[in-house]
């Protein structure tokens, strides 16, 4: 897959870093003002990324699942997101994506599984260099509208990931590292999600997705072409994404 070049953007005091880094899977164009770093809205949407503590070493107590574990925290050394120093006067650190890589606000063909479920579990962990975090969620899936990936059924649980996360230092000083525009799904929240495989088909990673509420679909992300869908009933995104489905095999 073609290699994109991304932008870490760190405030430090006021002050603007900015330095290169490459990821292998394309994510949409997103922008953060810190207008939206101050609302109460967003704040939320902050406390939904888990925390990953630097000095753990994230050991499992079974060797089979922790070899496991080693190996998927090895994959994840494709990125340099993390700053090993934990500076204090740094809160947030954001990927920002060249602009001409967007998603569709349904992207049903860029999937290989898009599904109606649950989230449980919520971790966040650092890749084995430790210059990389992401969260890991449990998915318990009640409807499978699409799937590539065989095993993906009704009542299934996935393990699910997305690039960002909460690290907390030594120091005790605690940085959100993320990619701009992209959050992370609410534990005990009802989703549509669209998801893909990454890592040669080793891991599930978060496209984007819609919490389905009794008041309407509420996008993950903050980006521009989701919001047209914001408060459209459950039956209509669906049957939407169900459209789309059958015009691509078509």
């Amino acid at each position: 897959m073609q290699k994109l070049t991304y932008f870490l953007l760190v405030l430090v005091a006021g002050t603007i870093i900015f330095s290169a880094i490459r990821h292998s899977t394309p994510i949409p164009t997103a922008t953060v003002t810190a207008s939206q770093n101050n609302r109460e809205d967003y704040k939320k949407i902050k406390e939904r990324f888990p925390t990953a503590d630097y000095d753990d070493k994230q050991d499992l107590p079974d060797p089979e699942k922790n070899a496991k574990r080693k190996a998927k925290l090895k994959r994840y050394n494709d990125n340099e997101l993390v700053d090993s120093r934990g500076e204090p006067g740094a809160d947030e650190a954001a990927l920002f994506l060249e602009p001409h890589s967007t998603l569709p606000a349904l992207p049903v063909a860029e999937s290989e599984i898009v599904v109606v479920g649950t989230i449980g579990t919520a971790q966040a962990l650092l890749s084995e260099s430790k210059l990389n975090v992401f969260s890991e969620f449990t998915l318990t899936v009640e409807e499978v509208l699409k799937s590539k990936i065989q095993g993906v059924e009704q009542g299934s649980v996935l393990t699910i990931d997305r690039v960002g996360g909460h690290v907390k230092y030594p120091n005790g000083h605690r940085i959100l590292y993320r990619i701009a525009g992209l959050n992370m799904p609410q534990i005990g929240g009802r989703y549509l999600l669209f998801l893909t495989s990454i890592h040669s088909k080793e891991d599930i990673s978060i496209l984007t997705g819609y919490r389905l509420t009794p008041n309407g679909a509420i996008p993950l992300d903050e980006l521009h072409q989701f919001a047209s869908l914001t408060g459209v009933t459950e039956d209509d995104i669906l049957q939407r994404v169900r459209n789309l489905i059958q015009k691509s095999a078509n």
